[in-house]
């Protein structure tokens, strides 16, 4: 029979180190923080319910965590990256032309909010409003989706008429209308069919392109 240890002491409890101990609690509490936050929203949610979700003693959260708000936190970024991973994903295909990776890119990006409308609520709604440090998560993810834009239509812009720091600014906005699209289609409950969206977003992401396009396109 394994004799129990003490966190303190630093050794292995039940064929974990305190370490690993920690890290799966953790993965734990901000499983469990996904689905309330995503189903019954962050305002909705306590920190005694997460902990009751995870099975993580109340204790445990502050030796991760230093509140609700840094948690959310910490799930939003993990939605994020679940987002820019779908966008990558649907870029993936190096050799395709611009208008080609932008459509499967979309694509992917839309399909994630469709199966997971966690992804959305969290991402889209529950983030806005609840305190300067989250509003600065949200604006590094409208960042993180320009940046990718920005490396995508760079070769193909003409940089002499519209220079890198305007067309990161038409970006920025472009970005916006995309998310606003897709806020939308989650508030409707996804009524519009899922292709007819893509279009949508198709459409608008090519009249930019065409229009701060090199002279040669």
């Amino acid at each position: 029979m394994t004799t129990p240890e003490l966190d303190s002491d630093g050794r292995r409890y039940r064929g974990a180190a305190p370490g690993q101990r920690q890290l799966e609690r953790r993965t734990r509490l901000i499983e469990a923080a996904t689905q309330a936050f995503g189903t019954d929203g962050y305002r909705n949610t306590t920190v005694i319910t997460i902990c009751a979700t995870a099975g993580v003693g109340k204790r445990y959260f502050y030796e991760s965590f230093t509140d609700s708000e840094d948690l959310l936190l910490e799930v939003f970024r993990e939605i994020v990256a679940r987002m820019l991973e779908s966008i990558h994903v649907g870029l993936r295909d190096a050799d395709a032309d611009p208008e080609t990776q932008i459509r499967s890119a979309l694509t992917a990006y839309f399909q994630l909010i469709h199966e997971d409308p966690r992804v959305p609520r969290i991402g889209f709604f529950e983030i806005l409003g609840v305190s300067p440090t989250v509003d600065r998560a949200y604006q590094d993810m409208l960042d993180a989706l320009v940046n990718i834009l920005l490396a995508l239509v760079t070769p193909h812009v003409d940089l002499e008429t519209h220079p890198a720091v305007s067309v990161r600014t038409v970006l920025f906005g472009l970005v916006g209308a995309i998310v606003v699209i897709a806020q939308k289609w989650v508030l409707d409950e996804y009524r519009q069919p899922q292709d007819d969206v893509v279009d949508s977003a198709c459409l608008v992401v090519g009249a930019v392109l065409a229009r701060i396009g090199s002279k040669t396109n």
